[in-house]
């Protein structure tokens, strides 16, 4: 399974880029645990036309996503600089 944006365009290229991928990334961590709580680990997605992967499979991919969004932002971005908020 690989992690990470799937297109170029997607691909984070700078400080800002990379946090907003985490948070975007932490999110559907969140989301898929979420679901996972409700609906059990072995459960899927039942609409007709929807991807047969298990709340396991969802979770586990999305982890490996964060993981990746997680290792980009340790480095593009040195947490805690002075003066980063004005960057932007």
């Amino acid at each position: 399974m690989k992690a990470g944006p799937k297109k170029p365009q997607y691909e984070p290229i700078g400080d800002w880029d990379a946090l907003g991928y985490f948070i975007e990334e932490a999110g559907e961590v969140l989301a898929a645990a979420g679901k996972t709580l409700r609906w059990g680990w072995n459960s899927y997605n039942p609409e007709p036309g929807a991807s047969r992967e298990t709340n396991v499979e969802w979770l586990r991919r999305e982890v490996a996503d964060l993981e990746e969004a997680i290792q980009r932002l340790k480095n593009l971005t040195p947490v805690g600089r002075a003066g980063s908020d004005a960057e932007r």
